[in-house]
């Protein structure tokens, strides 16, 4: 079972960056309509509680893109779709709904981060007095778990900070120009409100990240164009790709919210 999914990651390492993205994107488009047709709006907050973590998880790592010369950390993708979630929860149900969705994703976060640390608080066994086979795979584990679930409170701080400043501004310009258009031009406040808020949650983390709580702050340039600009790019194609998700989101929505009568 194990050689069958290393075979797709082998096939799906031989794919370019960008066909892997929108991959990526699709798929979980499927989810989100998926999980919004069976379970309503609280699939809609499980799901951006599931990515707001996987993204974090991401963006340990980077690939190459043939539009930068840098390589790009990855969890941009994943993380962009939860706009996409608040944009249709705000849609379909209210703006409360989608602030709900918000700090449900938020208290993920930090309820993973101290329980993993919690967790990496054991001491570690002696792995040598184990079989060589069994030594290995403890040692190999124990590391990588510490690599992904020891946090950074510099980046931590700066990404809950901006992830909740972009969203509830996300969330505020998609209802006004809902209410300003009579319910009208949907393509219009899904791109506005999208654009405009991840510009401001690339601009949010990486001021906090890289020069208000850095101990060696990065200078005007790399900020503006490593940092603020360099993922922007990859979130105002995925955008453009939302609009249509959220029109197919009507021929989604549930009869019944089955597991969650909403009363906002």
């Amino acid at each position: 079972m194990d050689n069958i999914i290393f075979s797709i990651i082998h096939y799906l390492q031989s794919l370019s960056a960008e066909l892997l993205s929108l991959i990526l994107f699709l798929t979980c488009s499927v989810i989100i309509l998926a999980m919004l047709r069976f379970f309503g709006a609280v699939g809609l907050y499980a799901y951006s509680t599931i990515a707001i973590i996987m993204a974090n998880i991401q963006v340990l790592t980077v690939a190459e893109f043939s539009f930068s010369s840098r390589p790009i950390a990855l969890g941009t993708v994943v993380f962009a779709t939860t706009f996409l979630v608040s944009d249709i929860l705000t849609e379909h149900y209210n703006k409360k709904t989608a602030q709900t969705a918000l700090w449900l994703s938020v208290w993920g976060q930090i309820v993973v981060t101290i329980v993993m640390v919690l967790a990496l608080g054991y001491k570690p066994i002696e792995c040598n007095s184990l079989p060589s086979e069994v030594s290995a795979v403890c040692t190999t584990n124990a590391l990588a778990m510490l690599k992904l679930f020891s946090p950074s409170p510099r980046l931590l701080i700066a990404s809950l900070l901006a992830y909740a400043i972009s969203q509830l501004f996300d969330i505020w310009v998609f209802q006004k120009i809902k209410d300003l258009s009579h319910n009208r031009w949907l393509w219009l406040r899904v791109n506005t409100s999208t654009l405009l808020s991840g510009l401001l949650d690339n601009t949010v983390f990486s001021v906090i990240a890289w020069v208000i709580l850095s101990s060696t702050p990065v200078d005007f340039s790399t900020l503006v164009f490593t940092f603020i600009l360099g993922t922007y790019l990859m979130r105002v194609v995925i955008s453009f790709l939302s609009t249509p998700i959220i029109y197919l989101s009507y021929y989604f929505l549930p009869k019944t919210e089955t597991f969650y009568e909403h009363k906002f």
